[in-house]
């Protein structure tokens, strides 16, 4: 609640606000992505899963059906759940689903493509390259460009400590989205993992 709020008033003491018919037949949305300078808070390009929520997908969802709840929803990265209370166990993104990964996953399992599953391609925790999330209060986009650069990965984990000490993910960047907002890549020497490296991620080696 806000402090400026009373308990004593109830909907009736407020004003309706003014509303009216659009004129025009079609409508366009309005962009959640805009432009953003080195020099700007980071705040302009990240996304903060307390604000937005974020899409999840079952570790068993097989991969036509997680590519389908992506492509729903909009996104290019959904976070692996699994078990009964949604437990985070990884990301995957939409290149995994039909990129190297899902070729070594399938390889490695002797299975189709349509038998995998978000957990056999998934970047699991242990792998992710996270950032603290206390430390986005004074940080520029410059900062998260500079930190993809060094990182060479294409997606920042935000982690956060809740009062009874408990980890959790506050929110994440994406260096695609940093790059739009920038008009120029960030970070052209970011690595695609070879074969080998895919294959020893996954088990395989």
């Amino acid at each position: 609640m806000g402090p400026n709020f009373d308990r004593r008033k109830s909907v009736r003491d407020y004003l309706a606000l003014p509303v009216q018919t659009p004129r025009e037949p079609r409508l366009i949305l309005a962009s959640s992505e805009a432009h953003a300078d080195l020099g700007d808070p980071a705040s302009a390009v990240f996304t903060d899963l307390r604000v937005a929520p974020s899409v999840v997908v079952p570790a068993g969802e097989a991969l036509p059906d997680t590519r389908r709840l992506m492509q729903l929803a909009g996104v290019r990265m959904a976070f692996v759940v699994e078990g009964s209370s949604n437990e985070v166990v990884g990301f995957v993104t939409a290149a995994d689903l039909q990129g190297e990964r899902s070729m070594v996953a399938a390889s490695r399992r002797m299975a189709s493509h349509h038998d995998l599953t978000a957990a056999d391609v998934m970047t699991p925790v242990a792998d992710w390259v996270t950032i603290d999330a206390s430390r986005l209060a004074n940080a520029r986009v410059g900062d998260i460009a500079a930190t993809f650069r060094a990182a060479s990965e294409r997606y920042l984990i935000a982690m956060e400590t809740e009062p009874g000490g408990q980890r959790v993910v506050r929110g994440l960047f994406s260096a695609n989205r940093v790059e739009r907002a920038l008009g120029h890549t960030i970070a052209v020497e970011l690595r695609s993992r070879s074969f080998a490296d895919l294959a020893q991620a996954l088990g395989h080696g």
